[in-house]
């Protein structure tokens, strides 16, 4: 998406001077263009092709890492040197959390782990962690994050360690280099009898066959078992 502002500036309609990235809830983005240096939400959102804008939020992630939300009449100064980029989300309230002392706001109750560390400019070598009173809560990049609860929620960043443990059996750990495996490679590390079928166990519980060709990243504290042929004893 280019969108041309044309706002009265007195600059040549031809010539854009600011550029912008726009994402959506799945942080996704496109490019949007103003002719001048001060624009408000409204503008912001009408680029982005949003409208009603009373259903929609506009947010300014800011060098610094925070993301505030922007009122529709409110006016910004967008910077020729850093990335000006903003969130136009639809949503109502706003649920605010920090990562590291970054204020954030957010309109929608759930974010996945690796957006949150998008918004915090964290790499791969580092995890989101929710500090809990006994037992911290370390969030893998797939995991959806409840925003929406009672409170502020508050996130460190830590290290990230490079291998996993990883369960087979009921009660056989094993410390795995953290990346993902084919269901064959699984089989050959586990020691799974031959002929054997490998079972990714749910959180529910659940049993699921992992298929021949299945590659599958693994994560802490993943269950496995196995199962004998159908029709086959064991």
């Amino acid at each position: 998406m280019e969108t041309l502002v044309d706002n009265d500036s007195g600059r040549h309609p031809g010539r854009t001077e600011f550029e912008v990235e726009i994402g959506d809830r799945n942080f996704e983005f496109e490019r949007a263009e103003f002719d001048d240096a001060i624009v408000t939400g409204a503008q912001v959102a009408m680029a982005a092709g949003k409208h009603p804008l009373e259903d929609f939020v506009v947010l300014k992630h800011l060098k610094s890492g925070e993301l505030e939300s922007l009122r529709p009449t409110e006016a910004i100064e967008l910077s020729r040197k850093d990335t000006n980029r903003f969130f136009v989300i639809k949503g109502g309230d706003v649920n605010r959390f920090f990562v590291e002392g970054l204020s954030m706001e957010w309109p929608r109750a759930k974010l996945l782990a690796w957006q949150i560390k998008f918004l915090a400019g964290a790499g791969e070598d580092k995890s989101l962690v929710l500090e809990r009173a006994g037992v911290d809560q370390v969030f893998d990049d797939a995991d959806e994050v409840d925003l929406g609860g009672n409170g502020t929620e508050r996130f460190k960043l830590r290290k990230r360690r490079k291998t996993v443990t990883v369960i087979y059996g009921g009660d056989i750990e094993f410390e795995l280099e953290r990346r993902a495996y084919t269901t064959a490679e699984l089989i050959a590390v586990f020691g799974v009898p031959e002929g054997y079928r490998l079972d990714l166990i749910g959180a529910d519980g659940v049993f699921r066959e992992m298929a021949p060709e299945e590659s599958l990243k693994i994560r802490d504290g993943m269950e496995f078992g196995s199962h004998p042929p159908i029709g086959q004893s064991s």
